[in-house]
């Protein structure tokens, strides 16, 4: 539709450009992310998300003292 208005500016590199820049990292980030199943993200992982000791004073189920 707007083929022959954008079709001699020099500036539609730049939005292709910045898209494949986009690209790339975000399959870069992707890659780390997913692509590293490391023995040393096993002790991490096996950490308990609460500490009972520390909180023994706080009620269960989110029960507020009266």
């Amino acid at each position: 539709m707007y083929a022959w208005f954008y079709s001699g500016s020099p500036l539609v590199v730049y939005p292709l450009v910045a898209l494949l820049l986009f690209l790339t990292v975000f399959l870069g980030v992707v890659l780390r992310t997913f692509g590293r199943r490391s023995e040393r993200y096993e002790p991490v992982a096996a950490l308990p998300l609460f500490d009972e000791e520390l909180h023994e004073s706080q009620p269960a189920n989110g029960e507020r003292h009266a």
